[in-house]
């Protein structure tokens, strides 16, 4: 079966290639397969990616990150709990069935309610955790239902693409997992697990039909393959471009780089349950010892923006604090205060996209007198020792799409959350998330409580805030209309290819 489908890629590569459609045909290299064709049983950036062009959500954001309109016309609070989106008549799934309020009502209650996927809960949940339900009031209006005021649901509902409750009751969830329909631009075609997803202009779509006729997003892990079959004129279209090998696509010239500004913020993270990083002092010298500038200049390229705290610049509720300044003087005497006048060993760890600025870190934490090395994982591994509490110091970075603080600030840092390895716990820091999203009663309380959080955390240095790197991309010259994105969604309606 195996040998049948990876004939059927190099046919349907070699039809694109030799003449079949070449025109028509977009490639794009992504650098990871899919873990689904469902959108509401994933959290994934690539996958939301290649769903973000099969589906629809009732609002989308520009490429400038503003929320405007998509499934849904307009929407109005008619309360702090209940807000009413009139729905853009004329739509069909890609069977042809219309689109309609039962659609949103299903796709809400599979999303937010226990055991709706299959026996299992949608693991987008809690990026509506605010949501209660949601009613038909006709065809083409539809009412949803939040448990406290959630000012920032038009912001995570761009997140959430609709699904067709005719066809998911009919089939089944294992089934529109491999064999989607969607209001999309592009009809699902075919997925060859660990190869490629084939999708294809659907004709009739609401929003006018895409400029070409069939995308193939190809999963090539290996960067030097991605790069390689970029060059060779095999892919249109090169995500996740890492800086040293920018110069060689710059070098080529049917090639361009293009990048912005992304939304994933990387941290050096230390392990706050034991010494010697339980110590406020030597978490402090560990700040004053990192050379961000330095970093970002000379390992990044530039292509990055040093943070203070956690959220992006882009973000509405960034607090532009004062960043720790470089001071090794200051470190090693922080070291010498906390009982450490002759310093420590330590362990970097990171996954390999790290590994640069991870080397750098270690030079820099020997210049303050500390025995440092580093050590590469796979990133599953690393992960599962992380969330265990078995290291010690780690380099990552966590992505905020949404540039809203609820799914970075919330999982990071909040006791007991899905990304808090540092093991960092404080009351007053908890106090803080529950009542930005559950108790303030107006968008510029949430906004306080969330800077006043990001204010504490710069003091109790549990992680070291780097650098919001940008997205780059290598791309053909042959392709025009592509925008790259912060959120590094590819939309890719309105994409076309030269001859």
């Amino acid at each position: 079966m195996q040998r049948l489908k990876i004939l059927g890629s190099l046919l349907t590569l070699a039809l694109v290639f030799l003449g079949v459609g070449q025109a028509q045909t977009l490639v794009v290299g992504i650098e990871s397969d899919i873990e689904t064709l469902d959108p509401g049983n994933h959290r994934h950036r690539t996958t939301q990616v290649v769903l973000r062009n099969i589906f629809n959500g009732l609002v989308t954001r520009t490429a400038d990150m503003q929320v405007v309109p998509e499934l849904a016309l307009s929407w109005e609070r008619i309360s702090e709990t209940e807000w009413i989106f009139y729905l853009r008549p004329g739509v069909t799934w890609h069977d042809g069935a219309p689109f309609t309020a039962e659609d949103v009502k299903f796709t809400i209650d599979r999303t937010v309610k226990p055991g709706m996927i299959g026996g299992l809960t949608s693991p987008r949940k809690s990026l509506l955790d605010p949501v209660i339900d949601a009613e038909v009031l006709d065809t083409l209006t539809v009412k949803i239902i939040t448990g406290v005021p959630f000012p920032a649901l038009l912001t995570f509902l761009a997140f959430h693409e609709m699904v067709p409750k005719h066809y998911v009751e009919r089939v089944g969830d294992a089934h529109f997992a491999e064999n989607p329909i969607g209001t999309g631009p592009f009809r699902f075609v075919r997925w060859d697990k660990g190869v490629q997803i084939i999708l294809e202009r659907y004709e009739n779509y609401w929003g006018g039909p895409a400029k070409v006729v069939r995308v193939v997003f190809r999963a090539l892990p290996e960067t030097s393959t991605r790069i390689a079959a970029l060059r060779a004129g095999e892919i249109h279209l090169a995500t996740w471009i890492p800086i040293d090998l920018i110069p060689e696509i710059e070098a080529d010239p049917n090639l361009v780089v293009m990048s912005v500004r992304g939304t994933r913020s990387a941290f050096l993270e230390m392990n706050v349950t034991r010494p010697p990083f339980d110590d406020l002092l030597v978490r402090r010298a560990i700040a004053h010892a990192v050379n961000v500038d330095l970093i970002v200049q000379y390992v990044l390229g530039g292509r990055a923006t040093p943070i203070p705290a956690v959220m992006s610049p882009d973000s509405p509720f960034y607090l532009d604090l004062p960043r720790w300044p470089y001071d090794p003087q200051l470190a090693k005497s922080l070291l010498a205060q906390a009982g450490y006048p002759k310093g420590f060993s330590v362990t970097i760890d990171c996954a390999d996209i790290f590994k640069d600025v991870a080397l750098v870190i270690a030079e820099m934490l020997r210049d303050v007198g500390l025995e440092a090395k580093v050590q590469v994982w796979e990133w599953g591994i690393l992960r599962t020792k992380l969330l265990n509490r078995e290291r010690e110091m780690w380099v990552t970075d966590w992505g905020n799409a949404t540039l809203d603080p609820l799914d970075i600030m919330i999982p990071k840092l909040k006791t007991g959350e899905r990304g808090n390895y540092s093991g960092y716990s404080s009351a007053l820091y908890d106090g803080l998330m529950h009542f930005a999203e559950w108790i303030a009663p107006t968008p510029e309380l949430r906004k306080a409580a969330y800077q006043i959080a990001q204010a504490l955390v710069h003091y109790e240095v549990p992680i070291i805030s780097l650098y919001v790197a940008e997205e780059v991309y290598g791309v053909s010259r042959k392709v025009q209309g592509f925008v790259p994105r912060p959120d590094s969604w590819l939309v890719l309606h309105e994409v076309e290819l030269r001859p």
